[in-house]
């Protein structure tokens, strides 16, 4: 009994024992306090059991105050003891039994604001109403607040030495006020543990709450900038792999039949790749000599076998007569990831093996567009050594309702020289191509710096000279483009009148149309030669200035010029239109004019109208699309002259184009 007297002491509860309503078994040695809700029932020691939602019998409170008045202090009765604590038991439980209970009385619960699942321990006298935070990392240690309150006759103990056990550990709390206690958890496993307050570390005296352990988040890494674009190369690397080695027509090869022709290309691609398996000799020699790193190693040892594999993947495409290869699941083929990724010898293979380089994805982006996207240069000018077009455009989307041009893809991330050097070759691509349909004429005067009048100039005056050169080489594509765009437009619109009109009114339509033409043509070569002799006058770096400034007020009074002569020339046209209808339809003719001009026509007539309007209306769409991509690459080479980076990049991927195109001559020589 001294020991159950001693656990009374640290606020350690005792249970009842058999099957008796739950009693909380609270002591008060200094100054209990009796309350109007409970019973407590004096017995040596000063022990207090509260016995809620029932009143104990008032002869059991008289047996008991008649025993606590023999007069014994409290020190001898804790020094003394009792003498056996079942006995002690037995007497709390019997005199509980005996004393009824009131049904309709209520029973107080202990109530926690933090909303967790509790346990009510019968020894609580601590009631806990908030923990924060309600859960912690299992990786970190967290500290924690307990909030709570002591019942009213437990008051002392507020400042007593607490523990805070949470799941299988016990840790000292340290008190911020009356009722607050902050400790420090430490790290645990992921999942739900116990927590309660203590003042031994082992029984609890408030509610059993749960607490969370939480597993940290992994979805969010912080991972440095470097190794971002190393993980990013190392996905394409992966789905490059992944395609080559999952597309394998191996087995379609042996169980079909081989043409001639496709083996004799297949013999063909094999000897012009024959020099690959080198690679392994010089691969092997350099790790033995430690001529490169463990780094280069691998990256070396992986990019031949991807070479090796791609060798076999194509030879099996030429094998089996494909002339289209397989997307992988994001659309792209193997050269768009080649692309990409900067394998510039990639290109030489699939140029050797006949397959286009032009081939587009799901999206209609080709290889040039992916390279000119992530500003590969020398991926770029290997592609066009090779002979890729320039000037296609992709796929149109709600963004760009008429698609984009490579140069296009590179200006949008910033690669301004990039974009000018594309620009202005898919202009000579588009001009050589309308030229080869007949529907230019004319050649260009493409004007490269030569090597012997470079020595003597300064670097800035070098760049000036090469971006008078590109603007003027652009300004002429673009002129002999709209030029061709003018003439298939009258030659539409002639044969239009031809079919459509009289004889006699067709022929004086035609010859007002060429006066027109004409004065066009005039006035458009008038403004080219200005433009020459302006652009003459300002190549040297100390006119730069002065020259940008006179360039800014050209373009307001261009602008302006344009103007007026549109005005002019629409009512020079009103003005000849009159008189054709004066002069020949009412006084030579004697018929009316255009103004109560009624045509009749037959249904046949009808329908081939609306299918020439269909077919009209849809060349106006793609002309008026295509003179807007060739006015945005003529502004986009003259942007050059307003950043220096871009005369840089613009120079470096003109070297880089020499450069390739010497290969590429030199390759096809060898072979």
């Amino acid at each position: 009994m001294t020991t159950q007297v001693a656990s009374l002491l640290q606020g350690g509860p005792i249970s009842a024992y058999n099957s008796s309503p739950d009693i909380s078994l609270l002591d008060n040695l200094v100054d209990p306090v009796a309350q109007s809700n409970n019973a407590y029932l004096n017995t040596p020691g000063g022990v207090c059991y509260q016995t809620p939602g029932a009143e104990v019998n008032s002869t059991v409170q008289r047996e008991d105050s008649s025993a606590i008045g023999m007069g014994k202090s409290l020190d001898l009765l804790i020094n003394n003891g009792l003498e056996s604590q079942d006995s002690f038991g037995k007497w709390i439980n019997c005199t509980v039994t005996a004393s009824p209970c009131s049904m309709g009385d209520p029973v107080p619960e202990s109530s926690s604001s933090s909303g967790q699942d509790s346990f009510t321990s019968p020894g609580e006298i601590f009631s806990i109403t908030e923990v924060s935070p309600a859960w912690a990392y299992s990786t970190e240690k967290t500290k924690i607040l307990v909030t709570g309150v002591f019942h009213q006759a437990y008051q002392h103990l507020a400042k007593s030495n607490l523990f805070c056990v949470c799941g299988d550990v016990c840790y000292p709390v340290e008190t911020i006020q009356v009722g607050v206690y902050r400790c420090l958890l430490s790290q645990h496993a992921p999942g739900l543990v116990k927590l309660y307050m203590s003042l031994d570390g082992h029984k609890p005296i408030s509610q059993v709450l749960n607490f969370e352990y939480r597993a940290p988040l992994l979805h969010d890494p912080v991972v440095p900038l470097e190794d971002k674009s190393r993980w990013e190369e190392f996905r394409l690397q992966m789905r490059l792999a992944y395609l080559l080695f999952s597309t394998s027509k191996s087995l379609s090869i042996l169980s079909g039949k081989v043409s001639p022709n496709s083996l004799k290309e297949a013999k063909k691609f094999a000897q012009k790749t024959s020099n690959i398996s080198n690679s392994w000799t010089y691969l092997i020699q350099s790790i033995e000599e430690n001529r490169a790193s463990f780094t280069q190693a691998k990256d070396s040892l992986f990019e031949i076998a991807l070479k090796n594999r791609l060798k076999d993947w194509l030879l099996e495409r030429i094998i089996y007569g494909s002339k289209t290869t397989e997307y992988d699941a994001q659309g792209q083929g193997v050269i768009h990831l080649c692309a990409i990724l900067g394998y510039a010898w990639a290109i030489y293979l699939f140029s050797w093996s006949g397959l286009s380089l032009d081939f587009r994805d799901k999206h209609g982006w080709t290889a040039l567009h992916w390279a000119a996207y992530y500003g590969r240069e020398k991926m770029v000018a290997v592609l066009l050594s090779a002979g890729a077009k320039p000037n296609l455009v992709t796929d149109p989307t709600t963004q760009n309702p008429s698609g984009c041009t490579a140069a296009d893809l590179a200006s949008l991330n910033g690669y301004d020289g990039l974009a000018a050097y594309l620009s202005e070759e898919a202009l000579v691509a588009q001009f050589n191509d309308m030229a080869l349909a007949g529907n230019a004429s004319g050649s260009l005067q493409t004007s490269r710096t030569e090597a012997t009048n470079l020595v003597n100039l300064k670097e800035d005056e070098l760049y000036l000279r090469e971006t008078l050169a590109a603007y003027r080489t652009a300004a002429d594509a673009a002129a002999r483009i709209n030029t061709a765009f003018r003439a298939h437009s009258f030659k539409v619109r002639a044969k239009a009148v031809e079919s459509y009109n009289a004889e006699e009114e067709a022929r004086s339509i035609i010859a007002a149309m060429k006066i027109q033409h004409a004065f066009r043509n005039y006035e458009a070569k008038r403004k080219m030669a200005a433009a020459a002799r302006i652009q003459y006058r300002f190549r040297t770096w100390k006119m730069r200035k002065d020259f940008l400034n006179m360039r800014r007020q050209a373009i307001k009074i261009q602008a302006a010029f344009r103007g007026f002569q549109a005005r002019r020339e629409y009512r020079k046209i009103i003005w000849s239109v009159g008189v054709l209808e004066k002069a020949i339809l009412r006084w030579r003719l004697r018929r009316k004019g255009f103004r109560g001009l009624q045509i009749t026509t037959d249904e046949a007539v009808e329908e081939q109208r609306q299918e020439t309007y269909v077919e009209e209306a849809y060349y106006i769409s793609s002309r008026k699309q295509a003179e807007e991509r060739v006015e945005k690459a003529v502004i986009r080479v003259q942007s050059m002259f307003r950043s220096k980076k871009a005369q840089q990049e613009y120079r470096r991927m003109k070297l880089a184009h020499d450069l390739a195109t010497v290969c590429e001559v030199v390759l096809k020589k060898s072979l």
